[in-house]
């Protein structure tokens, strides 16, 4: 459900497009475990929507991909400011730790210990991948 949510528009057509892709493509590949959610800032400045809507404006979206089981489990985890700034360019910049997700949201993701600390393994977009 955080597509419903206001984001920046550079960072909706960016790095968080890019993380839909890289889900799209891997999804093709193997089964997929995908988790997300917000950051709630405490901005008054962006909540553009509350009047009218009643919606505040998250400071941040994170997604958590998973794929695999036991020794061949993998996972890719991205803390994506809601900003202008959030372009496709600085993607991998986003990437961080599964134990910093969990750290910052509360949030316990079900993966091996192993794999909660790597951050080091950025997936890209696979050759051939029809995006569509």
């Amino acid at each position: 459900m955080t597509n419903i949510l206001p984001q920046a528009a550079n960072m909706n057509r960016g790095a968080w497009l890019m993380k839909e892709e890289i889900t799209e493509c891997y999804r093709d590949i193997a089964d997929l475990l995908i988790i997300g959610g917000v950051i709630w800032g405490n901005n008054p400045d962006d909540d553009y929507f509350v009047k009218s809507h009643g919606v505040k404006t998250p400071s941040a979206f994170w997604k958590v991909i998973i794929r695999g089981t036991g020794s061949n489990e993998r996972a890719i985890a991205w803390i994506v400011p809601n900003s202008q700034e959030a372009t496709r360019k600085k993607s991998d910049a986003y990437i961080v730790s599964i134990k910093e997700i969990e750290r910052v949201t509360g949030e316990v993701v079900p993966v091996a210990d192993f794999t909660k600390y790597d951050k080091s393994n950025p997936w890209v977009i696979p050759r051939g991948c029809n995006k569509g």
